[in-house]
């Protein structure tokens, strides 16, 4: 019985793409779980069942013994719990000074224009893919004042945070954590009109906590697989993972590059095994790009993960930013995305900055792959980071700083649906009400044509099937349409396309409830 441990939402995702439900996807046996925590010293601290692992402190090497003997454990690993403070790994954040905004330049993008147009997914916005109906995981160190911020106001009245977790203490206040993780959230979903938009607003998120910012221990990553199964266990489409681990306040568990060839790590192989169940991954590179480690960190060389490196908006790449290739030999970064003066929001009091690193390149991308998905569901996870990487300016000529280079994802749109950037010129869509729309038996659509022409309009659900197909006559001037026969349409985010006889393409996006 699969609900039991899996949401109606992942399950829909695994049928959608032929994914079998596993032995992996079952929780860990409560027998063994409890036989271990009957222990004097043994707490809990985290589970996998990816790994059918148990996480637990112990402070009686007694206890230990007799964890060995039990046969049900194949394996047992040790390492020191030390947390000594250090500076955040956060706080290299680069800041420049708040800028004045020009409201009238480039509507409704303001300072982030350039930085959604080098990647060409402001003609996707154009036509009406903003992230509607795509769950985005942000697994991170903290999301503080996120709630607060009036850049995300929308999000948060709009109920599009669908839950919140905290992987290391459990106490599930994530606003009242690290920032980091509300700057990275803002990248994508951040609106304030004429002056900031992220490159999916209308997405949903979950936003995860499994980094702890004032320490840099292996276990960290062991919180990020159960953020991971949890992300996988209630249906997102996609992870976002603005970390990276090289090296650990104890040093005898730091990686080796021999150890990133996406195989070995802990948070690589978890990756691997949560693109296997139907998400798209996200990866920062890392910014050791300037320092003498040099290349990426782990979980960016995880094979099915597009690991993302930073540039500036003029496609000019930042020299922290961390290079390849995974020690395998496989192409990372895999792409560049805008990470080097970035404009995000400031979660300490909500303004308008420049900012640099991966982490933010990472999200600028997560977000552009859940507009594209939006607009080609019918792809697989696997199907869409090809499709990102073939449309990057210098795919048939990969190297080591910057991959597969800048990806143009309307030209990745355009390359499956043959369709150009263009609007109608002779039809404009006013408004379709009521919208959000609910047991009513018509939809109406208000539009104008400058000629008389026929307008075909689709509705389309999210996995990209039309639903519905209708034909009308338009005439010069403004046009009510009436769309009738649709009080079937079940719940959920669909796209109505109105297609002119001129070839060009109109969406507007309709919720049903």
């Amino acid at each position: 019985n699969p609900s039991q441990f899996l949401a109606a939402r992942a399950l829909i995702i695994r049928a959608h793409e032929s994914i079998p439900v596993t032995d992996q996807d079952l929780p860990v046996c409560q027998t063994y779980v409890v036989s271990v925590l009957s222990l004097n010293s043994v707490n809990w601290v985290n589970h996998s069942k990816w790994f059918n692992t148990l996480i637990v402190t112990y402070h009686d090497t007694t206890d230990v013994n007799v964890i060995k003997n039990w046969s049900f454990v194949a394996d047992l690993n040790a390492t020191k719990m030390a947390r000594p403070k250090i500076s955040s790994k956060f706080d290299n954040l680069v800041v420049a000074e708040k800028e004045i905004i020009d409201v009238n330049a480039h509507y409704p993008y303001g300072v982030t224009y350039n930085q959604n147009h080098i990647h060409k997914v402001d003609y996707l916005h154009d036509l009406g893919f903003k992230g509607q109906g795509l769950h985005i995981a942000i697994i991170d160190a903290g999301f503080e004042n996120a709630n607060t911020l009036n850049a995300l106001r929308r999000l948060f009245e709009e109920g599009r945070v669908l839950s919140t977790k905290d992987f290391v203490t459990h106490d599930n206040d994530v606003y009242a954590d690290h920032f980091h993780g509300a700057a990275v959230l803002s990248v994508i979903a951040g609106e304030i009109e004429g002056e900031f938009h992220g490159t999916a607003p209308l997405a949903s998120f979950h936003l995860l906590r499994s980094e702890d910012a004032d320490a840099e221990y292996i276990l960290e990553e062991d919180f990020w697989v159960s953020a991971a199964e949890y992300a996988d266990s209630i249906g997102a489409d996609i992870i976002n993972t603005s970390l990276g681990y090289t090296t650990f306040d104890d040093s005898t568990t730091n990686h080796v590059y021999a150890e990133l060839d996406g195989n070995t790590t802990v948070i690589a192989v978890a990756s691997d095994i949560a693109a296997s169940k139907g998400m798209f991954l996200c990866s920062s590179a890392g910014n050791s790009g300037d320092n003498a480690w040099g290349r990426i960190s782990t979980p960016a060389d995880a094979d099915s993960t597009l690991t993302v490196g930073a540039v500036d908006s003029l496609g000019v790449r930042g020299s922290f930013s961390s290079y390849g290739y995974s020690s395998d030999g496989d192409v990372k970064p895999n792409v560049m995305s805008v990470g080097h003066n970035c404009y995000l929001i400031a979660p300490w009091d909500g303004t308008i900055i420049r900012a640099n690193g991966t982490s933010f390149s990472s999200p600028m991308m997560a977000g552009m792959a859940a507009v594209l998905w939006q607009a080609l569901p019918e792809l697989s996870n696997m199907q869409l980071k090809t499709l990102i990487e073939e449309s990057s300016h210098q795919y048939n000529n990969p190297d080591s700083l910057m991959g597969y280079g800048i990806p143009d994802v309307y030209r990745a749109y355009q390359s499956e649906t043959g369709l150009s950037y263009m609007l109608s010129t002779n039809l404009k869509i006013h408004n379709i009400y009521p919208n959000p729309f609910q047991n009513e038996s018509t939809l109406t659509v208000m539009l104008s044509s400058h000629i008389e022409q026929q307008v075909i309009i689709s509705i389309i659900d999210e996995l990209g099937r039309v639903v519905h197909d209708f034909s009308f006559t338009v005439y010069p001037g403004k046009n009510k349409v009436e769309i009738n026969n649709v009080k079937s349409l079940a719940s959920g985010t669909y796209r109505l396309r109105f297609l002119g006889m001129d070839g060009g393409v109109n969406y507007l996006p309709l919720v049903v409830y």
